[in-house]
């Protein structure tokens, strides 16, 4: 079908950019029956980022006006593309021959999109199951909070609650700062009991906050102590070999006297005699000996 030639502004949802083509990938990961609530979301942000979340809302329906029918429709044809480019293959089969998007995006909703018993359980065994372990702070946080997310999309409050869906939110939220606090390392015990002791209890995220601030002192305090270590052992190292006192290096020296090591002839005890406190690692026996053989050497 041949499209006349309209001025359309780009706030218009039937406007297409010059860069769009049904080859696009709006959201990365394709939905495999799995995770649908994560898939939605991502997929509604993307269409809404390219202002065609009216198309599955139906808030941009068919026209009658002949005019903009084509618009419409290639449009239309645009997000079935960009969403069947989001599905795997079983899936994408079985909603391919979909004409309109909304047709298809009901047809994922009534197929996947139904609470589940099963998939709450899962969700609630997976927290049951998460802990710290090997994992840094954001990556065990991350783990959490997806599936605190997945579980806000299939246990929604209804709004009209007001006060009462704000208690309940509340009470959500210290439950699951609870969760997320058990599952830490024994190496956060000290902060762990200092957030449990506020009253009333801080958000999640300012729970958050407050242990990567504390990782970010540890690896500080960790490094300074590396750098001090470090610091001290290249001092050592340039203090250059030890001497007897004469510029000469004690390791390289040996008595032609005695045969020993550590000392020069002119050093040597047993020619020039032993200092009077001098401590003999042999007992008196040895030490009259030697002063007698030092005697001896001198006369």
């Amino acid at each position: 079908m041949e499209i006349p030639h309209i001025t359309i502004d780009s706030s218009n949802p039937l406007y297409l950019h010059p860069s769009d083509h049904p080859g696009m990938i709006l959201v990365s990961k394709l939905f495999d029956r799995n995770g649908y609530g994560a898939w939605k979301r991502a997929m509604s942000i993307a269409l809404s980022a390219k202002n065609k979340l009216g198309f599955i809302n139906n808030t941009v329906p068919m026209p009658a006006n002949q005019t903009h029918l084509a618009l419409w429709q290639r449009c239309n044809d645009m997000v079935i593309s960009w969403i069947l480019n989001t599905l795997n293959h079983d899936v994408c089969d079985s909603v391919l021959y979909a004409e309109a998007t909304q047709n298809l995006w009901n047809e994922l909703n009534s197929r996947y999109g139904q609470v589940s018993g099963a998939r709450v359980y899962q969700l609630q065994k997976n927290l049951y199951q998460i802990s710290q372990e090997s994992s840094d702070i954001a990556t065990y946080f991350a783990k959490m909070k997806s599936n605190w997310d997945e579980l806000n999309v299939v246990n929604s409050i209804p709004s009209s609650m007001c006060g009462a869906a704000h208690a309940f939110a509340k009470r959500k939220e210290d439950q699951r700062l609870i969760q997320f606090l058990v599952g830490l390392n024994p190496s956060y015990d000290m902060i762990r009991s200092n957030i449990l002791m506020t009253q009333p209890f801080p958000s999640i995220d300012y729970a958050y906050g407050i242990l990567i601030q504390d990782d970010k002192q540890k690896e500080i305090h960790a490094t300074t102590i590396d750098f001090t270590a470090s610091s001290a052992s290249m001092h050592v190292n340039t203090r250059g070999p030890v001497s007897d006192g004469t510029g000469e290096n004690k390791r390289n020296l040996v008595c032609t006297h005695c045969k020993r090591n550590g000392h020069s002839l002119s050093k040597c005890y047993k020619l020039i005699g032993f200092p009077k406190d001098f401590k003999f690692n042999k007992g008196k026996k040895f030490a009259n000996l030697a002063k007698d053989q030092g005697k001896g050497d001198h006369n």
